[in-house]
């Protein structure tokens, strides 16, 4: 019953999906990319060759499969890698993976049973693993239907979210019977699939793949040609933002640094808003407080500049490796936070605000090993970077205590691609 709504419910808000596109296209001018995909059409896989797909929906998440990728790449070197996304962000990261991890690249289809089954017809997979929360009804159900053994990587249920999947409890059960295995972060994601109806004896926690990931992406990063290359001044302490979301967030982000200034007059700022569309309101932002930003596209400054914006793709987690202190987006207004690991990956000291429930059990894991802080408001803000600037035996413990903590952590991953192999090869 609750499946035969959903459908009718996507046949309803066709017509409205339709409008949108139309003015996505005509009147924003946004680009035709990719419907083809979404419409089902997705590339073809050659022919005797055996499919794995994985979908990951934007940036994030096509980062935290980097590593899964590559055990897959590993584990099944005659397979053929199908990654797709949800976004066009996350479709340009992961063409950057186009021939180092995977086969293809492509756009997820739209959740209708024609461009399901048109595009399990293309592309032919034995494994579909869809990255963290990625709960297609139609996608999975018509896959189950056809054979195809589907995973969940990298699983977990936010605050927000959580709710809305225990109200319609008996449809995800539905769903989740679809699932072969779910690869969760932690226990608490465990405890919540089984909580929406997920059965309990299929149900793994295997950890967190960005651990895996962040371990990768802090590796071979000359720091000092890379603050040469954004044109930063030498030995001058450095401030990285990472993924900020909210021009809230920003102004206050803003007042800080030209607070801290007053005490450290040769502070420099790196600032990678978590939208790259985003970079010219926080280069604005910095306008209003004094400052003269340079932009990342622009390339490398003729002389040494302060005020750093990255506009670019994929930066920001090796930008880490310059700063001494790392401010967390997405923190300071109640949109749940961003990724904390890869400054810590780099033995960066970590500060985030009081809204991380999309990273919890990270942020609690590294506040217990003494590589984060919290900072509620602005004056907390200014007083907790304040203190680190000045703390340099407190940083090179940081610095080992963070890289220890990444090291405990590593092998989801590799966990999660073991689960694949049983279920795909049982004998």
């Amino acid at each position: 019953m609750f499946y035969l709504l959903y459908n009718l419910f996507l046949v309803l808000m066709s017509p409205l999906l339709l409008g949108y596109l139309v003015w996505r296209i005509a009147v924003r001018g946004k680009s035709r990319e990719g419907w083809s995909h979404r419409l089902g059409r997705l590339p073809a896989s050659p022919q005797g060759r055996r499919v794995i797909w994985v979908h990951a929906v934007s940036v994030g998440e096509v980062i935290a499969a980097v590593p899964l990728l590559q055990a897959l790449r590993e584990a099944f070197p005659d397979y053929y890698l199908l990654l797709t996304t949800l976004t066009p962000t996350g479709n340009a990261t992961a063409r950057q993976q186009m021939g180092k991890l995977v086969d293809a690249v492509g756009y997820l289809p739209v959740d209708f049973p024609f461009a399901v089954r048109r595009a399990m017809r293309r592309v032919r997979p034995e494994a579909l693993i869809l990255m963290e929360t990625e709960l297609w009804p139609n996608l999975l159900m018509i896959a189950r239907q056809q054979g195809v053994r589907t995973f969940i990587a990298n699983g977990r249920l936010s605050d927000r979210s959580l709710p809305t999947y225990r109200r319609f409890r008996p449809f995800f059960h539905r769903i989740l019977r679809c699932v072969d295995a779910i690869c969760t972060q932690s226990e608490e994601d465990a405890r919540r699939f089984c909580a929406i109806g997920a059965p309990p004896d299929r149900v793994h926690v295997t950890g967190n793949t960005k651990f895996d990931q962040a371990a990768v992406g802090a590796q071979d990063v000359d720091a000092e040609a890379l603050r040469r290359d954004l044109g930063l001044p030498p030995g001058a302490p450095v401030l990285v933002i990472g993924s900020s979301r909210a021009p809230e967030e920003e102004q206050l982000i803003a007042t800080v640094y030209r607070k801290l200034r007053e005490h450290f007059p040769n502070l420099c700022i790196v600032w990678a808003p978590r939208h790259v569309e985003r970079a010219e309101a926080v280069a604005e932002v910095l306008q209003q407080n004094g400052f003269c930003p340079w932009l990342r596209t622009q390339g490398t400054p003729p002389e040494p500049r302060e005020q750093i914006v990255l506009d670019t793709f994929g930066e920001l987690g090796k930008v880490y490796a310059v700063g001494d202190v790392a401010i967390i987006g997405g923190s300071f207004v109640p949109l749940g936070g961003q990724n904390l690991l890869q400054p810590l990956a780099h033995g960066k000291l970590v500060i985030h605000g009081p809204y991380m429930q999309n990273f919890r059990d990270v942020a609690e894991m590294a506040r217990q090993a003494g590589v984060a802080w919290t900072a509620r408001d602005e004056g907390e803000l200014v007083e907790q970077v304040s203190r680190l600037l000045q703390d340099v035996r407190l940083r090179e413990e940081v610095a080992r205590r963070a890289q220890q903590l990444i090291t405990e952590q590593q092998g989801a991953s590799q966990r999660t691609v073991e689960m694949v192999r049983m279920i795909l090869s049982p004998d």
